[in-house]
């Protein structure tokens, strides 16, 4: 199972990366030729495009590394049984709504394949949407791969936003060579 996690996630990294590139590669193009009077009338549409389409897959890596904004404190308060139910309910409303996004992204593509993107025609909007379905079925593969740890967690009653801030603080106090008075 950990080698699915680390492969999709690897991919959606490179994805995200190449996104990245390519948007970057696009400004600065545009913005060297806006310099010199030659603005390309197709930037506008491409970048906008790009950094949604990154937004999507950032996200897609965010649930991955399940760094989304949570409630750990509030679920940590909980009774363990109502906490692992409430942690229940949650992920099945999670993948529930990203099912339901995957199902009408995939729906509405076959409607927005005869729609282009105005300054470079061959690029259909079904193209440029399909991210949606995409992504939604990645958070859905990140939500249930990512399912087993959490639920170990809290169970536990691990906070992870607060055991990666004391683990970057000791690892920063070790760099440092700070002990735990707080002096070298």
């Amino acid at each position: 199972m950990w080698w699915i996690h680390r492969t999709l996630k690897t991919v959606v990294e490179w994805i995200s990366l190449a996104i990245l590139i390519g948007l970057t590669g696009v400004v600065v193009y545009a913005t060297t030729f806006r310099y010199l009077g030659l603005s390309p009338s197709w930037y506008d549409e491409v970048a906008q495009i790009l950094l949604a389409w990154l937004t999507y897959f950032a996200a897609v890596y965010a649930m991955f590394n399940r760094q989304h904004m949570g409630f750990a404190g509030l679920m940590l308060s909980l009774p363990t049984p109502l906490r692992i139910a409430v942690l229940l309910l949650s992920e099945t409303l999670i993948v529930a709504f990203f099912g339901v996004a995957a199902w009408y992204g995939t729906m509405l593509l076959p409607f927005a394949q005869y729609d282009t993107l105005l300054s470079i025609s061959w690029i259909t909007m079904a193209m440029v949407q399909s991210v949606i379905p995409i992504t939604a079925v990645l958070m859905i593969a990140a939500s249930c791969l990512t399912f087993p740890e959490i639920f170990r967690d809290t169970l536990s009653g691990i906070d992870r936003e607060h055991l990666e801030i004391d683990q970057a603080i000791a690892s920063a106090e070790a760099e440092y060579g700070v002990g735990e008075e707080g002096k070298p």
